[in-house]
């Protein structure tokens, strides 16, 4: 057995390889468990209760006693399924309301004393940083400003490249605001434009794109999600532009209680909150005038145990180890994705709406068999293929692999549903109709064994793909075969030749 294969099913059979995180907020406490947070950052457990720690904490000084109480009965609940849960790694971060408070050294004593860990109390330049570090697992390069929202604080910081330079935490938390006289006196929007103006970075540069984190902001774009009928139900990448998102917010902005309650689609613990985070984000864009405004799930929490975790690997390693990892787990032990690759990848060099990366999750992603039909069985492997938890695909690049894998296990007579082609153009459907034909024949050219794949060749030349087949392998050339490569190339607007050598 090759070493990373072995290494790879040490790092799937290890009881004890999961991680967590217990993110104790100013609004809520929260507890997230990773399977393997190197081979997929969503949790397999996701709890979060508000407790609401810094309630008040501006005039008392100190942390808010009935959230004390409540805090100390969800982390109890916490200890008893982390010791049922095979974690080998957790870890304990604490924000604003910790930072301020003058109580919260006995409290952070006492969830040390739960978890035999001592809590980490970030500064809000470090969790302004661990945040952006957070949004950049989630994107392929990240260029704007991430603006985190929590419950005591609002961290800004400015990212380039994927590099992280100016940064600042400003006092402007949902919970913090939620009973403020300056809210009530509708001076919130001055207010903001005061500590915006105040950080002279934020006015000197210009941001492409507003990256968003908090769960406040998810659940504000979660409702024009639904409300717009958007096809695609992840936040994740979800964008507006910026002409889209002023007049959503001006909207939203206006809402009364009445109009809040009616809300659909959201935690009603997220609505009290959604004017004012909506003069705040629209304040933000007034400063920054962004192109676009992009929703991120991942934040802190996921910039924290990217740090701890994946120190030091490129990001062509975490990659890799994401594409091992998910064909494992499908039981393909023996990566045949990668022969799958290596066989229709010539015909794809040059393709702009389907690069490399694509192509290989196309192959990683595609394959699964549940002994159905075969239509039964795309729409299956779409849905799948939609949805899977790899944060930096965007939306349309999710449709292409998607579709690509439908167009594998069913041939070009169907088609996926049309809502989520409607976000593809013309050449993107395209190319995904050719990566699901190449796939196609290959699924064809291994009815005995994937080996086979390495002795096959296809390439293009001018205006023909030419499949080379050796002599002893003649027999493998059925019908099948051959009409699957008539289609390919039909697709690809050339003709077909098979080369027997």
């Amino acid at each position: 057995m090759k070493p990373e294969l072995k290494n790879l099913f040490k790092l799937q059979s290890n009881k004890k390889s999961k991680q967590a995180i217990i993110d104790l907020g100013s609004n809520s406490v929260r507890m997230l468990i990773y399977d393997n947070f190197k081979i997929s950052p969503i949790p397999v457990f996701n709890e979060k209760a508000v407790c609401k720690l810094g309630k008040n904490l501006d005039k008392s000084k100190k942390l808010n006693p009935d959230g004390i109480k409540s805090s100390l009965k969800v982390l109890n609940r916490f200890k008893e399924i982390l010791d049922i849960s095979d974690v080998q790694d957790l870890e304990i971060i604490a924000t604003a309301a910790f930072r301020e408070a003058t109580d919260a050294s006995e409290f952070l004593r006492e969830i040390e004393k739960i978890f035999n860990k001592k809590p980490l109390v970030l500064s809000g330049e470090e969790e302004a940083r661990t945040s952006a570090n957070g949004v950049m697992i989630g994107f392929d390069e990240v260029d704007g400003l991430v603006a985190d929202l929590g419950g005591g604080s609002l961290e800004l910081a400015r990212v380039s490249k994927n590099q992280i330079f100016e940064t600042t935490s400003l006092p402007l938390g949902v919970l913090r605001l939620e009973n403020n006289p300056i809210v009530k006196k509708r001076n919130l929007g001055k207010y903001v434009r005061k500590l915006l103006r105040d950080e002279k970075w934020l006015s000197k540069k210009k941001f492409k794109n507003i990256y968003l984190v908090g769960g406040t902001w998810r659940s504000l774009f979660k409702y024009h999600l639904f409300k717009e009928k958007y096809p695609l139900h992840i936040l994740h990448q979800y964008k507006l532009s910026k002409d889209e998102a002023v007049k959503y917010l001006n909207r939203i902005s206006k809402f009364n209680k009445s109009s809040l309650k009616s809300m659909e689609y959201i935690t009603k613990s997220r609505t009290p909150y959604l004017p004012f985070c909506s003069i705040i984000l629209n304040e933000i864009i007034e400063a920054a005038s962004p192109s676009r405004v992009i929703c991120s799930i991942s934040g802190l929490r996921e910039g924290h145990m990217n740090t701890i975790i994946n120190q030091g690997m490129s990001e062509d390693e975490i990659f890799k180890l994401k594409t091992d990892g998910i064909s494992f787990k499908k039981g393909d032990y023996g990566k045949s994705f990668e022969k799958y690759f290596n066989f229709i990848s010539p015909l794809f060099e040059d393709n702009e709406y389907f690069n490399r990366r694509l192509l290989t999750l196309a192959c990683v992603l595609s394959k699964m068999d549940w002994g159905l039909g075969a239509f039964q069985k795309a729409e299956l492997v779409f849905m799948e293929v939609l949805n899977t938890p790899l944060l930096k695909l965007e939306h349309r690049d999710r449709v292409k692999v998607a579709s690509a894998s439908f167009w594998r296990h069913c041939g070009l007579k169907y088609n996926p549903n049309y809502q989520f082609l409607s976000l593809l153009n013309n050449n993107e459907i395209l190319s995904s109709k050719q990566v699901g034909s190449a796939l196609r024949l290959a699924e064809s050219l291994t009815s005995m064994s994937s080996l086979l794949l390495d002795e096959f060749k296809i390439y293009k030349r001018n205006k023909t793909i030419f499949l080379k087949i050796p002599n002893n392998h003649s027999d493998i050339v059925s019908k099948q075969v051959t009409k699957r490569l008539k289609n390919l190339a039909r697709e690809m607007n050339v003709d077909s030749n098979i080369i027997y050598s």
